[in-house]
């Protein structure tokens, strides 16, 4: 039975909290972004919030208001083949690591 000291678990524990902090305040910065403007950074009044959904609303209920026609999938599709054998690299890479670890491993006999 592997078993770590006091000193990896505090390290490994404080670089978690960390990553997870960075990542919170990044998606905290972004959200909060649609909610200023342009050229200050004060939320904007309810008031003006509400005109521009409303000016959203009746923009998408236009006519032809549903982007742009290009389909998503019809891009290049030399970069779609390049895209899914990187996908396939990845994952089967990491799949085969762990096929490699479980067989490389010793079999203990367990007691009961």
């Amino acid at each position: 039975m592997y078993s770590m000291n006091k000193s990896n678990i505090s390290m490994i524990t404080a670089i978690v909290l960390l990553t997870g902090t960075v990542l919170t305040l990044s998606s905290f910065h972004s959200a909060m972004a649609q909610y200023t403007g342009g050229e200050t950074t004060a939320p904007s009044s309810l008031e003006e919030q509400l005109k521009l959904a409303q000016e959203k609303v009746s923009n998408a209920q236009q006519t032809g208001a549903y982007g742009s026609g290009t389909s998503m999938v019809s891009g290049n599709s030399m970069e779609t083949a390049i895209f899914i054998g990187v996908l396939i690299a990845i994952f089967g890479g990491v799949a085969a690591a762990f096929f490699a670890m479980s067989r490389s491993r010793q079999r203990q006999k367990e007691t009961y």
